[in-house]
C-alpha cells in the first residue's frame, strides 16, 4: 500500500496550502524585510520547518492512528481559518496569529467494506470513547517528541545560525501548539483526552506546560 493512496483527492494541496500560510504568518516580518534588504532567510526556512513538525506532523499524527484504527480521516483547510491566519499576522505583523489553516475530520469507515476510497482496509470500531483518546494524543504526543528533541539539540550541541533558528523555532512553536491541545477544554485535544484517561492527560500536559513555563513565562 503506496502512502499517496492514504490520501483523498485534493488533500495533499489541501495540507501543503494550510502548511504555506501559517508558516508565511510566522514569518511575515522576515518576508516583508526581504523587499527592503533587511530580510531574513534563515528566519523563513526555519518557520517553515516547526510549522511542518508542530502542525502538518501533528495533523498526521491524528490521520494515520485514526487510519489505524479503521476510521476515514482526511485534512480539510478552513477558507475562514485561512484568512483570519493571514490577516491576523498583517495586522499584528506576526506578533499575535489566529493558526487556524485546517484541521483532519474523522469519522467511522464503512464495517462492510473492504476498502473505502483512500484504498486502506477498514474494521469494525470497537471502543470508541478510546479510540477517540488514543487519535487525540497523537497530535500533542508527536508535539511532546519534538519538543524534546528540539530541547536536546540546543542543550547538547553548540549549533549557530540557521541550525539553532530552526531548533527554537521548532521547539517554540511544538511547546505553543502542544501546550494549548493539551487544555482540558472542548473541543480540543486535551478535553478528549483527559475525559478518557486523566494519566495519559497528565503525562502528555504535564511536560509540555512546563517546558512553556519556562520558555515563554520565564518562570
Amino acid at each position: 500500500m503506496s502512502l499517496s493512496s492514504q490520501f483523498s483527492k485534493g488533500e495533499l494541496r489541501s495540507i501543503i496550502i494550510a502548511w504555506v500560510v501559517l508558516s508565511f504568518a510566522l514569518s511575515i516580518g522576515a518576508i516583508e524585510g526581504l523587499f527592503s534588504g533587511s530580510g531574513n532567510v534563515d528566519v523563513i526556512i526555519s518557520a517553515f520547518v516547526a510549522v511542518f513538525t508542530a502542525f502538518v506532523l501533528h495533523e498526521m499524527g491524528h490521520k494515520f492512528v485514526a487510519i489505524r484504527r479503521g476510521y476515514v480521516a482526511h485534512f480539510q483547510v478552513w477558507l475562514w481559518g485561512i484568512a483570519l491566519t493571514l490577516i491576523t499576522a498583517i495586522a499584528f505583523q506576526g506578533q499575535f496569529i489566529f493558526g487556524a489553516p485546517g484541521a483532519v475530520y474523522i469519522a467511522p469507515a464503512a464495517a462492510a467494506a473492504g476498502y473505502y476510497g483512500y484504498g486502506y482496509a477498514t474494521e469494525r470500531v470497537r471502543n470508541p470513547q478510546k479510540d477517540e483518546m488514543v487519535i487525540s494524543a497523537a497530535g500533542p504526543g508527536i508535539n511532546l517528541a519534538f519538543a524534546i528533541f528540539f530541547l536536546l539539540i540546543l542543550s547538547l550541541f553548540p549549533i549557530t545560525g540557521l541550525a539553532r533558528s530552526i531548533a527554537l523555532d521548532g521547539l517554540g512553536l511544538n511547546v505553543g501548539l502542544g501546550s494549548f491541545n493539551m487544555i482540558p477544554f472542548p473541543p480540543i485535544d486535551g478535553y478528549k483526552i483527559f475525559r478518557s484517561n486523566i494519566l495519559v492527560g497528565l503525562a502528555i500536559a504535564l511536560p509540555l506546560w512546563g517546558l512553556f513555563l519556562v520558555f515563554f513565562l520565564g518562570i
